[in-house]
């Protein structure tokens, strides 16, 4: 019934995941567990987990190892729909939030409960889905061409944050005021001078079209490029169904 990818990692890595066994093992709903090598990636272990009919499969790790099976899960084809359970390494994190856990027994037991809630996902074009937060940046201003749904405006920017629900955050740096003054007495005296942010956009849309002109950028997600600009960007209502706690924390996110 239950199938655990587990990240791999180090001897602090290993060592938390036979907690969670042990954990899962006292609860009664231990499984088959499966680590990514250079034979086999996660999201090809994903898909083996669903091949072998196992109605759940749970991400054991970070948010990258997450996102990676949650495109997995939802580019399955001709195959009947697959849960997802997270047990993440960060409980600070967007996505323990998301499941309402504050700790590993908590997330071990949500799976036990099985608790089902039917979440929203990020898909970027063609083939790739996520969870958290696609982050585009530069050091240097670049000027844009952004459509959202039929609107399109050129912009200028450094740093582009798209989060589930299609929530786009635009941040143009050059926007920033700075008095010189203020920010050398607060060196001096061994404090923090932020300069007041007057141009942080935020907009919601069904889909973003984003050109950059003049140079192609990263889109990363958990820190990893998944592809590059220009970007096709769209919301995927009810996309996966996913374990979360009987009484859910909602992400503010």
């Amino acid at each position: 019934m239950y199938y655990y990818i587990m990240e791999a990692g180090n001897a602090k890595t290993a060592s938390w995941q036979e907690k969670i066994k042990d954990i899962l093992g006292d609860l009664g709903i231990a499984g088959e567990t499966v680590q990514p090598t250079a034979a086999r990636t996660i999201e090809e272990l994903a898909s083996l987990g669903i091949m072998k009919g196992y109605s759940t499969i749970v991400a054991v790790g970070s948010e990258k190892l997450v996102n990676k099976i949650v495109t997995a899960l939802i580019n399955q084809k001709g195959t009947k729909e697959t849960v997802l359970g997270i047990i993440p390494s960060d409980f600070d994190g967007m996505l323990a939030r998301r499941i309402g856990a504050r700790d590993i027994r908590e997330a071990c037991q949500a799976l036990k409960f099985r608790k089902l809630q039917t979440i929203d996902a990020c898909q970027i074009e063609p083939n790739k889905y996520f969870l958290t937060e696609a982050v585009i940046e530069t050091s240097r201003a670049v000027d844009a061409y952004m459509t959202l749904d039929q609107t399109q405006a050129g912009l200028i920017f450094n740093r582009i944050v798209i989060k589930p629900g299609l929530k786009i955050q635009i941040f143009d740096q050059s926007q920033q005021t700075i008095n010189k003054f203020k920010e050398f007495w607060a060196k001096l005296f061994g404090k923090t001078y932020e300069a007041k942010d007057i141009y942080t956009s935020i907009f919601y849309s069904k889909k973003i079209k984003l050109e950059t002109l003049g140079r192609i950028l990263p889109v990363k997600v958990d820190d990893e490029i998944i592809t590059k600009t220009p970007l096709v960007c769209s919301a995927r209502p009810k996309a996966l169904k996913i374990i979360c706690t009987r009484d859910t924390i909602k992400s503010k996110e």
